[in-house]
């Protein structure tokens, strides 16, 4: 058990500090190990003596009760691990490098329409609530309206990502200049993402009652849950879960990221920008988040091609 408690965080470290792994990302890369280490002990085996055969079977076990993403993460994460070992001279030879990669298939994400964006917007806008009377009524009465909408219009209205958000500190805004300092990624690159009026009228609202949030335990932290430490992940989704009820439909963070991306595009931006404002490093990326039908490219094609004037 040793060994193992040891290889792990050896592994939390290097995914955490040299490649800059989220929260989310490392919890399942840590868990992936966890359930390889679980099956090696079973075969009177380790982490550090595993071989190609049973990285195979646990794999194989694997595909049986999970979906195929899933499988195809636990692959990856495997293959990282050892190559790890191996470059941390755990061992000699690597029993994951035979292991060939799963590509699965990309499906598009699905983005709101523009009316719906709209809708969702406006009917989740309204004034906020009065603060809360005394400490007693504290965490019965938080005006957590005004920090929902504040979340919902930063996630449409800049196309951050949730991990991007709930990472954000107060000191990152600059309601002033209409701007927010996102640090994400590997190597923490940093970025500038652009407040429309919405979203500066959303944050100043929140502003004013986020003294009530905090318990000064991270008192950097832009956003608080209830329980006034730095806002999840997941207590972003479940902001989302309560607002979709409006919508009447599923609302998740990925959908308002490719909205913002979609609606961009269908409203003329180059899509050189919206890579910069989205923080890809590749175009081919983007390309996948603001995918346009069939119709509204052949709208754009007649409207901008110069051929199309010859006629």
């Amino acid at each position: 058990m040793e060994e193992r408690t040891e290889l792990l965080s050896r592994f939390r470290t290097y995914l955490q500090v040299e490649r800059g792994y989220s929260r989310h990302t490392l919890r399942n890369y840590l868990a992936d190990i966890e359930a390889l280490a679980d099956f090696l002990a079973r075969r009177s085996s380790s982490l550090s003596r595993a071989t190609r055969r049973q990285l195979r079977e646990f794999l194989g076990m694997e595909a049986q009760g999970h979906r195929p993403a899933t499988v195809a993460r636990r692959k990856a994460t495997i293959r990282t691990f050892y190559r790890f070992l191996v470059r941390e001279e755990v061992i000699e030879e690597n029993p994951a490098a035979v292991l060939p990669a799963i590509k699965l298939p990309k499906p598009l994400p699905k983005a709101l329409t523009q009316r719906e964006a709209e809708a969702l917007m406006d009917q989740t806008a309204r004034p906020g609530r009065p603060a809360a009377r005394d400490d007693a009524h504290r965490k019965e009465e938080m005006p957590t309206l005004n920090r929902d909408v504040a979340i919902l219009e930063l996630l449409y209205g800049t196309g951050m990502r949730v991990s991007e958000l709930v990472a954000l500190d107060l000191g990152d805004l600059d309601l002033r200049r209409g701007e927010a300092r996102i640090r994400a990624g590997k190597g923490n690159k940093e970025r500038l993402v652009y407040l429309g009026d919405p979203a500066r009228d959303a944050l100043a609202r929140y502003l004013a009652e986020r003294p009530l949030w905090s318990t000064g335990r991270d008192p950097d932290a832009l956003f608080f849950g209830k329980r006034g430490t730095r806002l999840s992940d997941r207590g972003v989704r479940r902001v989302l879960d309560r607002l979709a009820v409006r919508l009447g439909k599923p609302l998740h963070p990925h959908m308002l990221r490719h909205s913002f991306a979609t609606h961009m595009l269908e409203r003329g931006a180059d899509i050189r920008a919206i890579q910069e404002l989205l923080g890809h490093s590749s175009l081919s990326t983007t390309q996948k988040y603001t995918h346009m039908d069939l119709k509204l490219l052949m709208e754009v094609y007649r409207k901008t091609h110069p051929r199309e004037e010859e006629e």
